[in-house]
């Protein structure tokens, strides 16, 4: 074995030698297979890709103003601020209920006539459900979104086949998102407002209780100044009435500001670059996907004739072991094609 190991050893020279030997067939192969990659991507449909952006706005005070009013009461509301962050409108544009909404829009192309997105993405003769589960998965590989790290802008990118519908796409997303967005302040509003109107009715009652102790300790002691004990509790009743007027007014004004928030529609994402339609086709890259083709073609060739001529080589040296070694493959083969002999087989007896 020590003899023969020189002989199946493949140096940097052998290697020369089998790509100058085999260079006609390391030069046709690559270039065969480099043409047919382009002159694939000449015959595919070209693919237009248009872009929006936008930032979220501050978030308004509702959350906020819920958080602050519940707190002195002693209730306490998680303000959700993360909800408002960029990243967040990035996952909602990219989430299953959005792309289901931009599956059911209606859409036009420049002549004015519909267009179907679900056949436009997936052609196909399936069944409804697996039809539109079928364009949820290409119209998820075919958006995207990123956030800007320093400027929090979010962008939107779609990429189909026709360069209206890549506007259209775009256009929605985006109508959708501000309008899920009103929809969601609306019903932190609605929930601001509820609470407060409920607090409202218990701080007025609250407050009549103390008008009616004040009253009452006014009737029964009409004389206090030469007692400082009740000069003392009159302040306090005063007092009680005070807090509990100011408790009043600020819930009467939170209430009034709920109201007017719940039916606030301003979105809450402005737009920075509106969709347009793409002007240019995206490029198809036909020249890099060439190029990578003729080289991963070349390495699989190389690497097979090393193979090759490792096999020749050990062949020679070793005739017995490589004729065992053909057997064995030759039963492993057979071994996959028919996998249930692997059941029946007996092992070999151990010595």
């Amino acid at each position: 074995m020590t003899a023969s190991a020189p002989h199946t050893t493949l140096g940097p020279l052998d290697l020369v030698r089998l790509i100058l030997a085999r260079r006609r067939l390391l030069i046709v192969a690559p270039a065969a297979v480099a043409a047919a990659v382009v002159m694939g991507g000449l015959f595919a449909d070209r693919t237009w890709t248009a872009e929006g952006a936008m930032v979220p706005q501050a978030a308004g005070g509702n959350v906020s103003r819920l958080a602050g009013l519940a707190a002195q009461f002693g209730v306490a509301v998680p303000t959700g601020g993360g909800g408002q962050s960029p990243d967040f409108y990035a996952d909602v544009l990219r989430s299953d209920g959005m792309l289901r909404r931009l599956l059911a829009a209606k859409y036009t192309d420049a002549g004015g006539h519909p267009i179907d997105l679900i056949n436009n993405l997936v052609p196909s003769s399936e069944t409804p459900e697996r039809h539109a589960e079928f364009a949820l998965r290409e119209l998820r590989n075919r958006i995207s979104t990123s956030v800007g790290l320093k400027t929090g802008i979010v962008t939107v990118r779609v990429q189909v086949t026709e360069p209206e519908l890549a506007r259209a796409i775009i256009e929605r997303a985006m109508a959708e998102l501000n309008a899920l967005n009103v929809l969601a302040q609306q019903n932190v509003a609605a929930q601001e407002r509820t609470f407060t109107d409920d607090r409202l009715v218990i701080a007025r009652t609250e407050l009549r209780q103390a008008e009616d102790r004040l009253e009452a300790f006014l009737r029964g002691n009409r004389t206090i100044s030469g007692a400082p004990q009740l000069v003392l509790q009159e302040e306090r009743l005063r007092r009680d009435v005070s807090l509990r007027q100011q408790v009043v007014v600020g819930l009467a004004q939170s209430l009034e500001q709920s109201r007017i928030e719940e039916a606030r529609n301003v979105p809450v994402l402005s737009v920075v670059e509106a969709p347009v339609r793409p002007a240019l086709p995206d490029s198809r890259k036909l020249v890099l996907k060439g190029l990578f083709a003729a080289i991963a073609t070349g390495t699989a060739l190389i690497a097979l004739l090393l193979a090759l001529e490792w096999r020749r080589r050990f062949s020679s040296s070793s005739p017995e072991v490589a004729a065992e070694v053909e057997r064995l493959a030759r039963e492993a083969a057979q071994d996959f094609k028919r996998p249930w002999r692997l059941l029946s087989r007996r092992n070999p007896p151990t010595p």
